[in-house]
């Protein structure tokens, strides 16, 4: 098929250029659905910081984990049987999956861990300004490592995107404290999460198995971790509320969600994408812990709305490396 245009006539691939506008449309959807995750994220924050007002860290991360290990794993059990009916080798399959899950797992355990002890020392709108500096470090990764590089126009998405973010927590106020810190290291180990996540991905294998696996590794450190403190169970009604929230949306759907459509769109593209999780973060602990917004904040919000336009416009081309 030919084009005309002022410098002649080029040739047009139909295939080609149908595959291009299916790869486009599946980028936007699963960006709708990454937006979708930082709504359930930014819910988290508050509702941790609840929970963790009787609860200790370790023990908060083990129940929450451990009541979604419990809930998925029927559900895990009904697949695991219908694959293996289907396919001869399924069980090699599924045990190939499960461990690269874990590999996965295991930095998201690094980083949860890390993030719920800071919580305890900071408040839940600073702590969703740190994890959100995982849209510096997570580019940087993706280039070291090989698993996905962003065209230049896109990263101008993430200074204005930082910006928006320090201009929302304000972390000059009150100096950093221990949970500062914390917080800061478990951006770096949640960016890992996602580099791995995405050359994972790409191996193949059952979503559900991959979210699964991350969800055991959290569930068995963490209750590993609280053996080794000692410390008692306490919990409140309102810590058992947090729990279910953080078990269901926080851990099964947003893990899920993050696994199967995470590697749809570059890393790069997706930490611009979570900046988007301080912000809801910000207006969940506004609502529901009277952390209040300025115009300080506002202008932050806005700031980060125009990082994720810039970050669109300017990554729609963005690529994988193919070597890694």
């Amino acid at each position: 098929m030919k084009r005309r245009s002022r410098k002649g006539i080029h040739l047009v691939n139909p295939e080609t250029d149908s595959a291009n506008s299916a790869g486009g449309s599946r980028q936007l959807h699963a960006t709708g659905m990454l937006i979708l995750l930082c709504v359930i994220w930014g819910m988290t924050f508050p509702a941790t910081k609840t929970g963790l007002m009787t609860t200790d860290p370790a023990h908060f991360l083990a129940l929450r984990f451990g009541l979604a290990v419990i809930i998925v794993t029927p559900f895990m059990l009904i697949r695991l049987r219908r694959r293996s009916d289907n396919a001869n080798d399924g069980r090699s399959t599924n045990r190939s999956t499960f461990l690269l899950g874990c590999w996965v797992g295991l930095f998201l355990l690094i980083g949860y861990l890390l993030q719920t002890f800071g919580m305890r020392y900071t408040t839940a709108s600073r702590s969703g300004f740190f994890t959100g500096l995982l849209v510096l470090i997570v580019p940087l990764l993706a280039l070291l490592f090989r698993t996905s590089r962003m065209r230049t126009a896109a990263w101008l998405g993430i200074p204005i995107a930082v910006g928006g973010i320090y201009l929302m927590a304000d972390p000059e106020i009150g100096g950093m404290n221990i949970g500062d810190w914390l917080t800061i290291a478990c951006a770096f180990a949640f960016a890992l999460q996602m580099i791995v996540l995405e050359a994972v991905a790409r191996k193949g294998g059952d979503v559900w198995m991959l979210t699964y696996a991350q969800m055991v590794v959290v569930c068995a450190g963490a209750l590993i971790w609280s053996l080794i403190e000692g410390n008692s169970l306490v919990i409140e009604a309102k810590g058992w509320l947090a729990l279910g929230y953080t078990a269901i949306f926080g851990s099964v759907i947003a893990t899920w969600l993050q696994t199967r459509f995470q590697p749809e769109v570059p890393a790069g593209n997706a930490a611009i994408v979570f900046t988007l999780e301080p912000v809801f973060a910000a207006l969940f602990a506004w609502l529901l812990l009277s952390e209040g917004w300025t115009l300080r904040g506002l202008m932050g919000a806005a700031l980060i709305l125009v990082a994720m336009g810039v970050s669109r416009i300017g990554g729609l081309k963005a690529q994988r490396i193919k070597n890694i």
